[in-house]
């Protein structure tokens, strides 16, 4: 059985003695011992504030009520603020950190974007993600300014995207397009006539067969060479069920097929790389916390609250996708913030080179669609 003891914070106070010289008036100050920050609150409990906000989606009032009962730290709702942005201020270093780490890697990067409230206008929080590292950042733009801000104008990896036009910078060879959106526009397409209706049919049915055969593939039921030989009648007949769309009586269903087509070149790179997932899902899975925590906190109010958003959510979404402890982790950037010493750093322990992937383009020959 587990037994949790009752946790009290120790309050320590320091007496400073100051005295004054009687013949020129001088007044002499103890000052505090190396050892001791500056502040009221140390820098773990600093770390459990910032944790309870961007680990576990509390809102400040909460977070005011939890450290009293749980710590019997009395603590002003503009304490927890302040806490916030100085732990935001202790963050900041790893998370440029990573934000350049991030820049340069050859792998795959997934990208994804949501709303986000500013001081009550409507914002978006941006990400990208690796495998290891997760970089946030809340703008108020959802502009291609942003998008090369994230990824770095001279972005080298590849792309796991939707078709958002503010990735259109990055080229079509470097990009893959996410499947399951795909999937649904698809789907959508059987709402727009008889015509609609029987190509969603059609491309849903090329679809299903493409994540059957992905899923061998990944599950190493079926090798990669057997993949892309079985795949290759399967793009052709997606390329020209899209081809045969662009005439379709429906103008919104021609219109979606010719704005896919403008982008074929990122339709199958999973195939043709091997790491490359046909989804975004991993973009979407990183984002969720993110998502829920904005439905009860609404959003921020100002510049500094933004700021505090993208370091909080890099560094706790990263240390969950290295598996390390957040708490540790941030109790350590504190300590070292408040003692004006370098803190802990956010980057992965490397295992072996990064390898860039080989991104040959393979045409796909045209058909004529049934």
């Amino acid at each position: 059985m587990w037994h949790l003891p009752r946790i009290l914070a120790i309050f320590v106070l320091h007496r400073l003695h100051a005295l004054t010289c009687e013949r020129c008036g001088a007044v002499t100050k103890a000052t505090l011992p190396p050892d001791v920050p500056q502040g009221r609150f140390c820098g773990r409990l600093m770390a459990v504030v910032s944790a309870f906000a961007g680990a576990y989606r509390l809102p400040q009032r909460l977070i005011q009520m939890l450290v009293g009962e749980l710590f019997g730290v009395p603590m002003a709702l503009g304490s927890v603020a302040k806490q916030e942005r100085t732990a935001s201020a202790a963050m900041a270093n790893a998370v440029e950190e990573a934000h350049q780490y991030l820049k340069i890697q050859p792998a795959a990067v997934h990208a994804d974007e949501t709303s986000w409230s500013i001081a009550k206008a409507k914002g978006w929080l941006w990400v990208a993600a690796t495998s290891l590292v997760a970089v946030f950042l809340v703008r108020p733009s959802r502009a291609a300014k942003v998008a090369k801000e994230l990824l770095g104008e001279a972005f080298a990896g590849l792309l796991v995207s939707d078709r958002w036009a503010g990735y259109n910078w990055v080229d079509t060879l470097r990009r893959q397009l996410c499947w399951s959106h795909l999937e649904r526009q698809f789907e959508g397409f059987a709402d727009h006539g008889r015509g609609g209706k029987r190509l969603s049919r059609k491309l849903l049915r090329q679809t299903c067969k493409m994540f059957r055969l992905w899923h061998w593939v990944r599950d190493g039921t079926l090798s990669r060479a057997a993949f892309q030989r079985k795949m290759q009648p399967v793009e052709r007949r997606i390329v020209a069920l899209l081809e045969g769309g662009q005439r379709c009586a429906q103008r919104a269903v021609a219109g979606r097929c010719r704005e896919i087509l403008k982008l074929q070149d990122a339709l199958f790179t999973f195939v043709r790389v091997e790491g490359v997932e046909p989804t975004n899902n991993h973009g979407e899975r990183v984002l969720r916390h993110a998502v829920i925590w904005r439905k009860g906190c609404y959003g921020v109010d100002s510049e500094a609250g933004a700021i505090f958003v993208g370091r909080v959510l890099t560094v706790v979404t990263t240390l969950r996708l290295q598996k390390r402890n957040v708490l540790d982790w941030m109790t350590d950037a504190c300590e070292a913030h408040l003692a004006r010493r370098p803190g802990p750093s956010l980057l992965p322990v490397p295992t072996s080179q990064p390898v860039a992937f080989p991104l040959p383009h393979v045409p796909v020959p045209m058909a004529a669609a049934a």
